[in-house]
């Protein structure tokens, strides 16, 4: 006969056993539900993944689609551009047959520009010589007519003469103790020509054997003289009696 002690120890294990067996029945159950879970939840990652990138395949399709249609079209802007471009060349060659002759005298009042430009007050000077220069370029290319050409030289010479019977201010790069400033320019003409940097610096332009170049006023008076000058063109007061540093454009031996 088995003792009641004995028994109760095996009823308990029993007990003991089939609730661990339980528990690890739940436990597995739960787990296979969170592993199901995350294979689902993959499993929609990857297809929206996929999704996406159809989506952006169709995407690049298209543009590409796109990206050839433009190619395209421009591709065919410029070959219309040549031949328009051909037909004006056409057009300039046929019409220079009879004007070859106006060319030696286009050729020789452009050097004469550009030597009265260099001689002249370093106004804007390497803009001034790009202009003739282009009339130049484009007369010699066969862009333009030698009367074409001659009509633009003229109109330089005309700005030329202009300039002389003008006052005003502008603004343009300097080279002041060796190095490049913006400054604002009061021009008299072609006579006389100021400067006033922005840190108020000021002076005028003179002349050496070396050629122009920007003379700074450490007198005051003169430093006054100038800055009463701008002050006046600010206020659109271009004509008058003003009193003045002498810097009449004559070569000066430093």
């Amino acid at each position: 006969m088995v003792p009641n002690t004995i028994k109760l120890w095996l009823a308990g294990s029993l007990i003991a056993a089939t609730t661990l067996a339980a528990s690890t029945e739940e436990n597995m159950a739960a787990s296979l539900m969170k592993l199901r879970a995350e294979v689902e939840q993959l499993n929609t990652q990857i297809q929206e993944e996929k999704d996406d990138t159809k989506a952006t395949m169709r995407s690049l399709v298209i543009e590409k689609n796109e990206l050839d249609a433009t190619i395209g079209r421009e591709n065919l802007k410029i070959k219309q551009i040549e031949q328009e471009i051909a037909k004006v060349r056409q057009q300039i060659a046929a019409a220079s047959k009879n004007s070859e002759g106006i060319k030696p005298v286009v050729v020789a009042a452009i050097a004469e520009l550009k030597t009265q430009i260099a001689s002249e007050l370093p106004f804007k000077t390497a803009e001034r010589l790009d202009d003739v220069a282009r009339i130049e370029s484009q007369m010699n290319e066969g862009l333009i007519t030698p009367q074409k050409a001659l009509a633009q030289v003229w109109n330089s010479y005309a700005d030329e003469v202009r300039m002389t019977k003008e006052n005003g201010l502008f603004k343009q790069t300097i080279k002041l103790d060796g190095e490049d400033r913006l400054a604002e320019i009061a021009r008299l003409g072609t006579v006389m020509m100021y400067f006033m940097t922005p840190d108020d610096r000021v002076g005028y332009v003179a002349k050496d054997a070396n050629g122009w170049y920007y003379k700074e006023s450490v007198n005051k008076a003169e430093q006054e003289q100038i800055i009463a000058l701008f002050d006046a063109m600010h206020k659109q007061i271009r004509t008058g009696y003003f009193t003045l540093p002498n810097a009449i454009a004559t070569t000066e031996v430093k």
